[in-house]
């Protein structure tokens, strides 16, 4: 069976899905609704979904099928009138799991493990903002170990469950990989090979010029994203639903006699009546019809959520450096300066990964510069205060740059994927706590190990001597010029 293209879009009453099935005969097509269960059958096209309330096939229910376009337009109502569903648009979250509830049993089956942490994302539920208060960013924590001292193989990669994937790295060009040999490495011998490399490469001479010469940097620190700018709209809207709501009074009067006191329904959407910046593309929406919908048993679920910071990080900076446009240097970029990616790494405080970040980004990129990094980090709070749609987003787009290398293709089907996946289902009260901290996160020059103030001293001085000798020159000119 097929999975078809399919979009998903709500009203108050009802849900609107979208198929496209192009050369078939609509007669034979085939729907159910029950519960929270939507299925579409219609040979060789088979979609089945999962709502987060339920859904019934009644009079006001309809399905149209446009034949030019080889499109149907189904309208199914809403059990909760006004009930509003949401992540309707994150479409591997949606699509239905193997083992979910189906018309042959009204009881769901159980999965053989069930998953911790998978819980619905709802603001208010008291459980989801106890699990992010419980989140301690700056306390370490003991990675858990598994079986890797009974295991002959080494694991990595997302949820520490692949391994054998760099048998042969030395032989396939992998310019990002800064491990030796990842297979008979641990968390351990791998931190150390990374700082190792990081101090190695380090070049005094390279920071010391772009903190001289920095006119580019600070263009490129001017640049505004389309993150920045989605922020901006969403913090513009709350103010002004903000000032809506100040003005009305508690309660409204409608007056039966009065057609014009009736209340305005439109108004009551609970939809954003203006469009995010942050859609997703029809090429992204394919990505995450392919995606598996599974969810996970987080061995340190922590650590998940600090690999992704990293993850951020380092596509924050090239999306900051190119300026949006991705180039055919994106992908060793972000992965050059991402830990996870480079070294296999594994963090235990958030404190670890940024350090991490900003030595490698001061390592390796074309612009190696702190003011730099410190926007970049701006990037990293936006993306999260914006939320999982946001962060999907970005991860998509790295996703799309991996896949398509010769060799990097291989960092996707261990960490991206999965990351792809997962971030549909991640706590969005987590979320929002990473995102408090990375706001109010500050990055101590002494703190990266290379002398940086000495550095820039040693710097600044270079540039006045410079300037003196231009000026001595200019001098000497004017005086030549004199003469003559």
């Amino acid at each position: 069976m097929i999975t078809p293209t399919f979009k998903v879009n709500q009203d108050n009453d009802a849900v609107h899905i979208t198929i496209n099935t192009p050369y078939v005969r609509a007669q034979d097509v085939d729907l159910y609704v029950e519960g929270s269960e939507f299925r579409f059958y219609l040979r060789p096209y088979f979609l089945r979904l999962h709502f987060p309330g339920n859904i019934v096939e009644d009079d006001n229910s309809k399905a149209v099928y446009d034949p030019s376009a080889g499109q149907f337009s189904i309208r199914v109502t809403k059990e909760t009138k006004g009930e509003h569903f949401a992540d309707l648009d994150l479409l591997t979250k949606l699509l239905a799991r193997t083992g979910e509830k189906t018309a042959a049993s009204s009881e769901p089956k159980k999965p053989l493990i069930e998953v911790v942490g998978g819980v619905d994302n709802d603001p208010m539920n008291e459980e989801q903002i106890q699990d992010a208060i419980d989140f301690n960013w700056e306390l370490p924590q003991e990675v858990p170990s598994g079986d890797e001292q009974l295991s002959i193989t080494t694991q990595y990669g997302f949820n520490n469950q692949y391994n054998g994937y760099f048998t042969h790295v030395h032989e396939s060009m992998n310019e990002i990989n800064e491990i030796n040999e990842p297979e008979k490495s641990t968390v351990e011998s791998r931190r150390e090979q990374r700082i190792a490399s990081e101090n190695t490469h380090f070049d005094e001479d390279h920071y010391c010029m772009d903190y001289v010469n920095d006119e580019e940097i600070k263009e490129l620190c001017k640049y505004k994203t389309v993150y920045a700018k989605e922020l901006k709209r969403v913090q513009k809207n709350q103010k002004t639903e903000e000032a809506k709501q100040a003005k009305k009074p508690l309660i409204q009067e409608v007056n039966p006699n009065d057609a014009s006191g009736d209340l305005d329904m439109d108004n009551l959407s609970i939809d954003d009546t203006k469009d995010t910046l942050l859609k997703f593309s029809s090429k992204e929406e394919a990505v995450m019809r392919d995606l598996p919908n599974k969810e996970y048993l987080l061995s340190y679920e922590k650590g998940a959520y600090l690999g992704l910071v990293d993850l951020m990080f380092a596509y924050a900076y090239n999306h900051r450096i190119t300026e949006g446009d991705n180039n055919v240097e994106s992908v060793w970029c972000i992965g050059r300066i991402s830990p996870t990616l480079s070294s296999l790494e594994q963090f235990t405080v958030l404190k670890d990964v940024m350090i991490s970040s900003y030595r490698r980004a001061l390592t390796y990129p074309l612009y190696r510069n702190m003011s730099l990094c410190e926007k970049v980090l701006q990037d990293v709070y936006i993306l999260f205060k914006l939320g999982k749609r946001a962060i999907l987003k970005a991860l998509l787009d790295m996703k799309y740059l991996f896949d398509h290398h010769d060799v990097y293709y291989v960092y996707s089907k261990i960490y991206l994927d999965d990351y792809c996946v997962w971030i549909q289902h991640a706590n969005d009260n987590v979320l929002r706590t990473l995102a408090h901290e990375l706001h109010h996160f500050q990055m101590k020059k002494s703190e990266l190990g290379w002398n940086l103030e000495e550095l820039e001293e040693i710097a600044e001085q270079m540039r006045d001597m410079e300037g003196e000798m231009e000026q001595d020159n200019e001098q000497d000119m004017q005086r030549a010029e004199m003469i003559q």
